[in-house]
């Protein structure tokens, strides 16, 4: 069983839209002149359309990067190899800017709960995290900003691509497993996610919620609301 702070807590933070806004493929993305920008952007807007979109299934794990990149077919010129996407996926991944001030906070609270990164994503990306919370060793310099330096700083990650479950369909089955090892349950835990349908459905299972979301609330906002709530938690 996972060792936890003695006040048997967990503050589970939602990835983006809270801890960061970068996209997948964002150097290609933010680049006006890259060759590929225009097919990648269309065959994205396919992916994640309401409407005969992937996204979801490549958010459960019933379809792998790897696959989702192959049904895009983009055409790559002699400029590129093969597995260009593949390789550009995970490098910006590990690349993605974060909200440095936020994991400030959270490292603050790191001897009263466990942090744990709770994310409706993709299998490259939870790949990439596990990678960098498992190599870094030491904090980051005040001039850190990516995934890549900032990881080492949570305790653990659940991902729907490996749960099978996404946070507002299914909050037992998303939440329930990781709960369920460490010995805790949804009263000893709080929710940061920028979405109301997620923290309505951690509600319902007897959770707390911090609905936040990064650039529309000044991050002190958030960390007074976490210290109320590690307070209100801490025994007398």
């Amino acid at each position: 069983m996972r060792q936890v702070p003695l006040g048997g807590r967990v503050i589970f933070v939602d990835w983006h839209g809270v801890l960061s806004r970068d996209p997948f493929w964002m150097s290609i993305r933010d680049s006006a002149a890259h060759p590929l920008r225009a097919q990648l952007e269309a065959n994205l807007a396919n992916v994640f359309s309401r409407e005969g979109g992937t996204a979801n299934e490549w958010m459960k794990g019933l379809l792998s990067s790897e696959q989702i990149i192959e049904a895009m077919d983009i055409r790559l010129d002699r400029r590129f190899r093969d597995d260009f996407l593949s390789r550009r996926l995970y490098v910006d991944c590990a690349r993605m800017r974060v909200n440095v001030e936020l994991f400030d906070v959270l490292r603050t609270m790191k001897a009263m709960a466990l942090v744990v990164i709770a994310t409706d994503n993709m299998d490259c990306f939870v790949d990439t995290f596990d990678k960098a919370r498992n190599r870094r060793t030491r904090p980051p310099s005040p001039q850190s900003e990516t995934l890549a330096e900032w990881a080492f700083t949570c305790d653990d990650i659940i991902c729907s691509s490996n749960v099978a479950a996404l946070k507002s369909e299914d909050p037992v089955g998303f939440f329930g497993p990781w709960l369920a090892q460490t010995g805790l349950n949804f009263a000893d835990a709080i929710l940061v996610d920028d979405r109301a349908d997620n923290c309505a459905a951690f509600r319902e299972r007897g959770g707390a919620t911090l609905q936040w979301k990064m650039g529309a609330q000044p991050v002190s906002e958030a960390a007074d609301r976490l210290r109320r709530w590690l307070d209100v938690m801490t025994p007398a």
